[in-house]
């Protein structure tokens, strides 16, 4: 007769109990299995990266053509100031609203894409990040499990020790000390193993920060350190949101550079350089230190006055041009001003504060 499927009198099994080497193996196993992890991982940022290098491929054709509008809207802009007959000056207004929408068009793709790449890093570092707080608390844990394991083998060889001076040792104890040894030593192995581990995360969170530093740079205009096209148009695009947000007014000004061309002509590219730069240097030192500014073409900076009148903006962009006065003498901007609407995007409302910019040009030109 059988009760619950065991024998009548027989002996159930005691439960298998491993001793420490065993436990040793085990363990192994985990951090193999979470090595392998890492790695599946690792290999998951090394197709991000991959994808990351593709839009900073598309980013780069997207700037060439920028650059070529640019150029377009530079060589009308010329024209323009030279420009003595009103058909000349119609002519070179409809050249430049050609480069412009080219740079529009250009400048969406642009911004999508600094959008996406910027995105993508942030999630590939917050990631890397939560890697190294587990590959961190997973080592803490294998040098206390390392520790116990070191005093477990000097409490046996200290028994063993006794029992050698009784005469007790048999071959299986030396058989189990070798095996404590060999333990020891594959310990001593993975400790160093994760301690050269850490310094490679401590060295690749380095270089994170570093590349997370060259991304913000990286939207920076190189010769007059405001805000590129492109990641510019986030940052508007963050200013015209807070102000609808908080029903706070905004304007858009539009600046240009008067003549930049005859400086480039009559005293050389670096005069222009040095002009550009004067020219941020003025914007900046009038308006407040959260005001955006980007420049967006060739001669052209768009600036965004957060809770300002019309009124106020217009005294601010005066203040503009009489500071780079101060710094260059003779050198003169043209401005365009737009508050911001209700319905306005962001690409309607620089627009009409390009319009007003024209209007204000045409006027200075037909006089």
């Amino acid at each position: 007769m059988r009760e619950h499927g065991l024998s009548k009198g027989r002996e159930v099994p005691a439960p298998v109990e491993f001793d420490g080497e065993d436990q040793d193996r085990a363990r192994q196993d985990d951090d193999q299995s979470a090595s392998d992890l890492d790695q599946t991982q690792s290999d998951s940022d090394q197709s991000t990266a991959e994808l990351d290098q593709v839009a900073s491929d598309t980013d780069q054709r997207q700037a060439e053509r920028d650059q070529h509008a640019s150029d377009r809207d530079q060589a009308a802009a010329d024209a323009d100031a030279d420009a003595a007959a009103a058909d000349a000056h119609t002519a070179s207004r409809l050249e430049r609203q050609a480069s412009r929408q080219e740079r529009d068009s250009t400048a969406a793709v642009r911004a999508r894409t600094t959008a996406e790449r910027w995105t993508t890093a942030q999630r590939r570092d917050e990631g890397a990040r939560a890697r190294d707080l587990t590959a961190t608390a997973r080592d803490r844990i294998a040098d206390r499990r390392d520790k116990a394991a070191d005093a477990r083998d000097t409490a046996a060889d200290a028994r063993e020790r006794r029992a050698a001076g009784a005469g007790g040792l048999d071959e299986a104890a030396v058989a189990l000390k070798a095996l404590r040894d060999a333990g020891a030593t594959m310990r001593r192995q993975a400790a160093w193993e994760r301690a050269t581990a850490a310094g490679d995360r401590a060295a690749a969170a380095d270089d994170r920060r570093e590349a997370a530093a060259d991304r913000s740079n990286a939207g920076l205009d190189d010769l007059t350190g405001v805000f590129r096209r492109g990641t510019g148009e986030l940052a508007l695009s963050h200013e015209l949101n807070r102000s609808r947000r908080l029903g706070l007014p905004m304007v858009i000004a539009m600046i240009d550079v008067d003549a930049l061309k005859a400086v480039n002509d009559e005293h050389g590219h670096a005069a222009g350089d040095a002009l550009l730069r004067d020219v941020v240097t003025a914007i900046t030192s009038t308006t407040r230190s959260y005001d955006v500014t980007m420049r967006w073409g060739g001669d052209e900076f768009v600036c965004a006055l957060s809770d300002v009148t019309l009124d106020v903006a217009a005294r601010r962009t005066s203040g503009i041009r009489h500071a780079l006065d101060q710094l260059q003498n003779g050198a003169s901007l043209t401005t365009g001003l737009a508050e911001l609407q209700r319905d306005d995007s962001l690409e309607s409302v620089i627009a009409r504060a390009d319009a007003d910019l024209y209007e204000a040009k045409g006027k200075r030109f037909s006089r």
